[in-house]
């Protein structure tokens, strides 16, 4: 059995705590640190039907990504995540921006999953800048993405011009779209992004590709199932069934 504590602890050495950002709200949010189990779920947010699926399985630690907590609680209703946990006994650590910004975290691993060459971190705005392999036209590599990161959709820009030097920015990472034009970049890639930041885009020439916050970061979370396993051979992390996107893309 591994308990919250020691789950914390492995995290915090690959992706330390106390770099995430200063509006960030990780770590231990819900439960006993000396709580302990034997099957453990990860997941991207803690929904309710995540809740509901650790019910089901008896599951009493929850991993996310997305803190369970992210501003202050005014109002504990029944209905909510953390009441809710703390109702089933369950325990949740959260690991946001921190991992976000780890090297083998939630940027590098998007950014060398669509064939981003990573150059440059910049841990302070949450992104990095890297280069592709070739130039591309913008609906070349949009279809690169969507195929490389089997997408059911996405949102991009077209600015009529090859790219090849990108900004990545996972999540609500399009206020990026500023360090994409300080850094001389083609293009921005991002979870999600403001129409008038895409007006900003567009005047400078830079394309946009809105993945889709969950699915600019959902690729973490298998290897972050695989890492927690092979860090703890004795208890059973698994990925969330229930953890998808709520999302509906009509083709």
């Amino acid at each position: 059995m591994t308990s919250v504590k020691s789950i914390y602890e492995y995290i915090n050495t690959f992706a330390p705590f106390e770099t995430a950002m200063s509006f960030d709200n990780v770590g231990i949010l819900i439960g006993d640190k000396n709580a302990k189990d034997d099957k453990i779920l990860v997941a991207l947010d803690a929904t309710k039907a995540v809740i509901d699926e650790a019910v089901r399985k008896n599951i009493k630690i929850i991993v996310t990504h997305h803190p369970v907590i992210f501003n202050p609680i005014k109002l504990l209703s029944s209905d909510s995540i953390p009441y809710l946990a703390a109702k089933y006994g369950i325990s949740i650590i959260s690991a946001h921006t921190n991992l976000d910004i780890a090297e083998n975290g939630v940027n590098d691993t998007l950014a060398l999953s669509i064939g981003v060459n990573i150059q440059k971190r910049f841990v302070e705005d949450c992104t990095l800048y890297g280069e592709l392999d070739r130039e591309m036209s913008c609906r070349e590599f949009a279809e690169s993405i969507k195929n490389s990161l089997g997408l059911k959709g996405l949102r991009f820009t077209d600015t009529g011009k090859n790219i090849r030097k990108i900004t990545v920015s996972c999540g609500a990472g399009g206020e990026c779209v500023f360090s994409a034009a300080k850094n001389g970049c083609d293009a921005i890639v991002t979870g999600e992004i403001k129409h008038h930041l895409i007006n900003f885009a567009n005047d400078n020439n830079i394309a946009v590709f809105d993945l889709g916050h969950f699915q600019s970061e959902d690729m973490i979370i298998p290897l972050l199932v695989k890492k927690l396993n092979e860090q703890f051979p004795d208890t059973e992390f698994e990925q969330a069934e229930s953890d998808s996107d709520s999302i509906l893309y009509l083709a």
